[in-house]
């Protein structure tokens, strides 16, 4: 086998590795009293040829058993690349129970002095410390009598738990903090099928879903002298909604796990055991700070960094012809938050309600993006017009201060003649001169034979065509403008047509094989058909208030439970790492269906 490795090392063309790393570990972080623990300090990236012999580090609550290192050098090939490492390893024995802590190491490598952080021990009685494994020969199990009812090792909270990385702890309201769930497990756990396996909230923020990378590798690190693989399993962008202190809950997982002491040798069939385990991130706190006072006219909360543009699809036409007025706020922030801009219109125009496009996109864990508000104007009379320039305030966080943005408009020439009330002249008796007609010397009479004008029926019909068109214009007056100042009745007019489109938009991503874009348009069909019916604000609202509005809806509490089980499901399966199947996504659409209509029915009896 030497010659065999010795062989391969000269035929492979190896590239050595440069880097150079410095790691103190130690064999278990609770030991008994009678027990030693090994420190083992690990200089990655050298042959050690340049490596200052170490002192021993320090100890308290420890004592060095010898001064005396032992020494290993480790070398692998990896797709072609050598890497390189020296450790040194000295051991220690406890001195009495409780709290000990081995301190921190320096070592020099040619020029340079690198330094291991500390490593905490916890000392036991000796017949509490953890049960250990006999480790056992990788074939004496193929033929050895297996140990009957031999219980695997317990997995404990220094085996696999969750972290919750922020990146502010504290923040303007309406600013974003990044929130990185990250799940640090020790080699040999082999933690599978994880999932969610409670509703988390966060109750007084907005939220956004951020991208992980596809196909992520667990990253290596040392916590506490212990090395552990860390993975990001949920990555979420919040936004603070009021000033105070504010807090989100523990995010819960549950995950199959085999324990990193288990001897995969044990089994004569070399089959792994995997107990479910459920772990919980610590809550997240963050301080949100309200606005400086002194906010410019115009401001209504935007928080980031925006550019402005405004612009007019063109700048000359005639009276009753249309134009367009294009506003475009783009930069980085919470862009579904930004209102509408309200510019200032002459009062010779028409003006309707803008339509609102927006995109949103990530960078670098940023939430940026772009919104467009387009106004149809139709001018009723003829002359040049300046419309005002059109005026955006935000605060950027980072300088502490508020900005306003200004965009300038070319002027409007409307040419062209507005219609108006046709002037007549009357006589000295006041009959218009045109309604009577001098008579004819001679005049020759003559008989006529016709049907009187009413008794033809198309002769009502003309009547009554006016009458009919002044009804139907009146009652679309009256629809336009109840929509316009009625929002409730508004929203519930377009509840059930959303729906439909959410439910529409859905069946599509369910063919193409988007999971999450599929999970997102059903929660966004459910609760936006509740908002709209409700009218309330179904962003960043807890399960508990959904429950309570419903209640007062007049919402069965059974109708409630599959309601909150039917969002918990859809949860559940856009965050699990292993894609659902497509029939299990089918029944999911049918159930939000299903939902949607019984909903419907109850809402209609109950309302009064």
């Amino acid at each position: 086998m030497r010659w065999l490795l010795i062989l391969t090392g000269l035929v492979i063309p190896c590239q050595a590795s440069s880097a150079q790393t410095v790691t103190g570990t130690v064999s278990s972080s609770t030991i008994g009293t009678e027990e030693t623990v090994s420190y083992t300090l690990e200089i990655s990236g050298t042959d050690g040829s340049d490596i200052v012999p170490p002192s021993p580090p320090e100890a308290e609550g420890l004592v060095l058993v010898s001064t005396s290192a032992s020494r290993g050098t480790n070398i692998s090939i990896t797709n072609g690349r050598v890497s390189r490492s020296v450790s040194y390893t000295w051991h220690y024995r406890p001195e009495q129970e409780g709290a000990a802590r081995i301190l921190e190491a320096n070592i020099t490598v040619g020029n340079q002095t690198y330094r291991a952080s500390s490593v905490s021990i916890t000392v036991v009685p000796q017949s509490q410390r953890p049960r250990r494994p006999q480790r056992r020969s990788p074939f004496g199990s193929l033929f050895d009598d297996p140990v009957p009812n031999q219980p695997p090792p317990e997995i404990t909270e220094r085996d696999i738990f969750i972290r919750a990385r922020q990146s502010s702890r504290e923040a303007y309201m309406n600013e974003q903090v990044t929130l990185d769930y990250q799940l640090y497990f020790r080699p040999g756990t082999l933690p599978r099928n994880s999932r969610q396996s409670d509703s988390w909230d966060a109750e007084g923020f907005w939220r956004e879903e951020l991208d992980l990378p596809d196909n992520q590798t667990a990253e290596l690190v040392v916590e506490n002298g212990i090395r552990y693989q860390m993975v990001s399993i949920r990555r979420v962008a919040v936004f603070p909604t009021r000033p105070g202190e504010l807090s989100i809950d523990p995010l819960k997982i549950a995950a199959d796990v085999q324990s990193p002491d288990a001897d995969p040798f044990s089994n004569p069939l070399f089959t792994r055991t995997y107990s479910t385990v459920e772990r919980a991130s610590p809550a997240v706190n963050i301080t949100s700070k309200p606005f400086p006072a002194d906010a410019p006219d115009g401001f209504t909360g935007a928080v980031g960094n925006y550019s402005l543009s405004a612009e007019l699809s063109r700048s000359e036409l005639e009276v009753g012809e249309a134009v367009q007025l294009t506003v475009t706020i783009e930069g980085r922030g919470n862009i579904a938050l930004i209102e509408v801009p309200q510019p200032d219109f002459p009062g010779i125009f028409e003006i309707y309600d803008p339509e609102v496009n927006t995109s949103k996109y990530e960078s670098g864990n940023v939430i940026q993006g772009r919104k467009t508000f387009t106004w149809l104007i139709i001018p009723r009379s003829n002359g040049t017009f300046q419309i005002p320039p059109i005026q955006f305030a935000f605060f950027d966080p980072s300088q502490e201060e508020y900005i306003v943005r200004t965009a300038d408009l070319d002027p409007i020439t409307i040419t062209g003649t507005a219609s108006g009330p046709i002037a007549v002249t009357s006589t000295a008796s006041g009959f218009p001169v045109d309604d009577l007609a001098l008579l004819k010397r001679d005049p020759r009479w003559s008989a006529v034979n016709r049907t009187p004008l009413h008794h033809h029926s198309w002769f009502y019909l003309v009547v009554l065509l006016p009458v009919l068109g002044l009804s139907a214009t009146a009652l679309l007056r009256c629809r336009v403008t109840r929509l316009a100042t009625d929002t409730a009745w508004a929203r519930n007019r377009r509840a059930h047509p959303l729906a439909r489109r959410h439910l529409k938009n859905a069946r599509k991503l369910l063919g193409e094989g988007s999971p999450d874009e599929f999970y997102a348009a059903l929660e966004q069909a459910v609760l936006g058909f509740l908002g709209n019916r409700l009218n309330i604000s179904e962003r960043g609202l807890t399960r508990p208030q959904l429950a309570r509005l419903l209640s007062d809806a007049g919402l069965s509490a059974d109708r409630q439970q599959k309601l909150v089980a039917f969002l918990d499901a859809c949860d559940a399966a856009r965050f699990a790492p292993v894609p659902p199947e497509p029939s299990q996504m089918e029944e999911h659409l049918m159930q939000a269906s299903r939902i949607l209509s019984s909903i419907a029915d109850e809402l209609e009896t109950a309302a009064p």
